[in-house]
């Protein structure tokens, strides 16, 4: 009778404690929760919440528990961004505006100091009237690095007819070889974001005119494209060299038109 007794007071005893305890739980299932709001500039990208894709910006993510998040953001266009250190408090809206970083990967010349070209004729070795497109550089269209030009400052230009900024396969008396083809833009402001026409459309020549106001599009002999502005010229006079600074935008991604 005894035992009996002593075994229903230590099963009483642990139904009590049982009961302490749940209620001390620092972590009750009816815990009031948070949400985060998502903006993305520009709008419409996918937003990425615990591994998997939640919605579209503008997003609202409900019934998050309190505690500290990451969440990525995904757009075509532009760089995936994640943000981390999102803290989320009871009944709060946890806003976050994300302003998307664009995926165009671009070189840019002569920004800080124009890029100055010469004219091909009565030019000395300091004074190169060629330029390669991928890398910035000015070279003369007779020197040892002459294959590497994309395009030079003409003192005939095309048929004879003035000072143009041309295609390199133009120069047939130095054996230059790489083509490069030109549309001018409807601009003058080369950070306008307008991107190129493609290769395709439009009307491509091989020269632009030394006094363009506007900026150029250029398709170059390994298919990619740049975006030029002459930005300053001078020169011209007996024993003075005419000459024109450009400053350009390279596309480093073969075939991507944007700027």
């Amino acid at each position: 009778m005894k035992k009996i007794i002593a075994a229903s007071l230590i099963l009483l005893l642990g139904i009590v404690l049982a009961s302490c305890e749940s209620s001390t739980d620092p972590n009750p299932v009816n815990e009031a929760k948070g949400s985060i709001l998502m903006i993305s500039n520009p709008v419409g990208a996918q937003v990425y919440f615990n591994n998997s894709l939640h919605g579209i910006t503008p997003d609202t993510i409900k019934n998050v528990t309190p505690g500290t998040y990451s969440v990525t953001l995904k757009l075509t266009g532009y760089k995936d961004t994640t943000i981390t250190g999102i803290v989320v408090v009871e009944n709060i809206i946890a806003t976050k505006t994300v302003t998307l970083t664009s995926d165009v990967d671009l070189d840019k010349f002569g920004f800080t100091t124009p890029v100055k070209i010469y004219e091909t004729e009565g030019t000395t070795v300091s004074q190169p009237s060629g330029l390669d497109l991928s890398t910035g550089m000015a070279y003369g269209v007779s020197g040892a690095d002459k294959a590497l030009v994309d395009i030079y400052y003409s003192t005939s230009g095309t048929g004879g007819h003035g000072y143009l900024v041309q295609s390199a396969d133009l120069n047939t008396t130095n054996g230059l070889i790489r083509v490069t083809k030109f549309q001018v833009g409807t601009s003058s402001n080369i950070y306008d974001v307008i991107p190129s026409p493609l290769k395709t459309t439009g009307t491509w020549t091989n020269n632009m005119d030394d006094r363009e106001t506007n900026y150029v599009f250029l398709y170059d002999h390994d298919g990619h494209y740049s975006k030029i502005k002459i930005v300053n010229y001078g020169g011209g006079n007996p024993g003075d060299p005419a000459w024109v600074e450009v400053q350009w935008l390279y596309n480093k991604t073969l075939g991507d038109v944007r700027f």
